[in-house]
């Protein structure tokens, strides 16, 4: 019987032993998802910035533990808006893209540095697949209409179809060397998707940074990184067409790491007879987009997508607009004229409209 005892305590050490290491594995885990929990949704200080920069409003919102990490941050995201505008700004004579549109010779390579010419292939490829709805050569165009310089005539007729052959985007190539033209008189502008590529850029630099969350709004285009400390989703107020600057139309629930974009025929437009003559052009006529919708919204965790869709979405209209966009793996909130409202299936449990004038379409169906 001796055997018997001594295989029962054996026995009785070795649950105890189990019993022991399954508690300390317990408590190491409980231990570690505190920290977890306590460093994803730790209580940070949040200041806000404003200021001016890429030719438009910049307003920051940036969670961190102190107000001098704030500032740093924020002097580190106004230095990257620079650098990106002293490539891609049509305003700067100097840019980088400046000086292509000025220097560059028909069917000659002119050399970009490998960002530009991979934003540009992007945006080649969206032509392509849009039928021409997007051209990223379409600055002909918007200097001929010179709204975004406060003009409010309408050029006559012959002279925007002459212009039409400088915004077709096939007379355009992207090779590993350079940029290649295949007209005189073509030009660059990255108005439809900067903010955008900006975005996208600010958004790694707060992953440098020890940040706990930041909401960076540059124009039309909004970048949310990271999360609050209070485990509650961002929310995101979408600007009503026919509003005051700030009146919002409905509002969003936005994780983190998500890019907004809006693009709409209130931004910059004058009136001529009760008719609107706005910023976003139809590369095929050459004309404002006059297609029902007045606001086009792109939701996705690109900020290049966002930026480049709500443009091309406008231009494509509703229908068609939103199954590209839904074709993209992005969500969208598109306004009509008649102040209807139509989101993408994504958006449905978290769109909220604000404003009762509009009415929210998706829920007649």
């Amino acid at each position: 019987m001796r055997w018997i005892d001594k295989y029962r305590r054996i026995e009785k050490y070795r649950r105890m032993v189990n019993a022991i290491i399954v508690s300390i594995f317990i408590l190491v885990i409980i231990i570690i998802g505190r920290r977890m929990e306590n460093l994803t949704n730790r209580k940070c200080k949040p200041d806000t910035f404003t200021g001016i920069a890429m030719g438009t409003n910049i307003k920051k919102t940036i969670y961190s533990e102190s107000a001098k990490q704030n500032e740093t941050v924020n002097k580190a995201v106004d230095q990257a808006l620079l650098e990106l505008d002293n490539q891609i700004s049509v305003r700067l004579n100097d840019s980088e893209i400046s000086k292509c549109n000025q220097n560059h010779a028909v069917d000659g390579v002119y050399k970009l540095s490998d960002n530009l010419l991979e934003a540009i292939r992007q945006e080649l490829q969206i032509s392509k697949e849009s039928g021409g709805a997007f051209s990223p050569c379409i600055r002909p165009i918007t200097n001929l209409w010179g709204i975004e310089d406060g003009k409010t005539e309408i050029p006559e007729m012959n002279r925007i179809q002459n212009t039409l052959q400088y915004i077709d985007a096939e007379n355009i190539e992207v090779t590993e060397e350079g940029i290649i033209f295949r007209e005189d008189g073509m030009s660059i502008d990255f108005g439809a998707t900067g903010k955008g590529i900006a975005c996208d850029e600010l958004v790694k630099l707060l992953a440098d940074y020890d940040v706990q969350g930041a909401i960076l709004s540059i124009g039309g285009s909004i970048a949310v990184y990271g999360n609050k400390g209070d485990g509650k989703a961002w929310h995101v107020g979408i600007q009503d067409p026919r509003g005051d600057e700030g009146e919002v139309l409905g509002v969003l629930d936005i994780k983190e790491n998500t890019m907004i974009s809006t693009s709409g025929d209130y931004e910059k437009y004058f009136e001529v007879d009760g008719k609107r003559y706005h910023h976003i052009f139809d590369p095929s006529t050459g004309y404002p987009v006059d297609n029902g919708l007045i606001s086009v919204t792109i939701i996705s965790d690109s900020g290049f997508l966002s930026d480049v869709l709500s443009t091309t979405c406008f231009v494509l209209g509703l229908d068609k607009g939103m199954k590209y966009a839904e074709d993209k793996g992005a969500e969208a909130v598109f306004v009509t004229a008649d102040k209807e409202v139509y989101v993408t299936k994504g958006l449905q449990k978290t769109f909220h409209l604000q404003n009762k004038s509009y009415t929210l379409e998706n829920e007649k169906k």
